[in-house]
This record gives C-alpha cells, structure tokens and sequence, in this order.
C-alpha cells in the first residue's frame, strides 16, 4: 500500500508542476480561442481549471462573449466610429460571418 502513495503523490505532483498559475491559464485561456494549444500547455490549463473556478468561471466568459459577438456582427459595426467607409464595415461584416462557421 505504501508503494501505492508513492505512486500517487508523485503523480500529484507531475500534475502541478503541468499546471499554470492562474495568470498563466487566462493568457492560454485566450490564446486557445485563436489557435490550438500543445499537448503539455492544453493538459496543463485543463488540470488548472479542474482544480479553479475563478479560471474555469472566466473561461466561460470569454466564450459567451465570442459567440455573443459572432451572432451579431451587425450590431458590431454599427456602433464603430463613423470614419470607417462603408467598404471598411463590409469587409469587417463579411469576416465576422465566416469566423462564425
């Protein structure tokens, strides 16, 4: 049985040294709506956020507001600065539509 602890408590800790601290994980929380993560960074955020709400919580945030944004990319551009020309608000309307797919 004691070689059982062992085994655990250095699996434990091989776990936390994987795992980021929490202004590490925001950083990839973000990072990972733009591209994919490697293996070791995307293991170790999702240790982390197993382990923290607060991450896990703004995780979840940031995601809300992502599909939030991408299902109303005309509101989007309707409260951008006038200076913007209409070929401008076009082009941004078009991009928001095919990140939406």
């Amino acid at each position: 049985m004691n070689w059982l602890m062992k085994i655990a408590k250095s699996l434990l800790r091989g776990l936390l040294e994987l795992s980021p601290n929490c202004k590490t994980a925001v950083r990839l929380q973000s990072a990972a709506l733009e591209h994919k993560l490697s293996f070791r960074r995307w293991l170790g955020l999702r240790c982390h956020i197993l382990l923290c709400q607060w991450c896990r919580r703004y995780g979840q945030h940031i995601i809300f507001l992502r599909h939030a944004a991408q299902a109303h990319p005309d509101k989007l551009v309707a409260t951008l600065p006038p200076q913007l020309s209409e070929a401008a608000r076009a082009r941004i309307r078009q991009q928001l539509r095919s990140n939406q797919k």
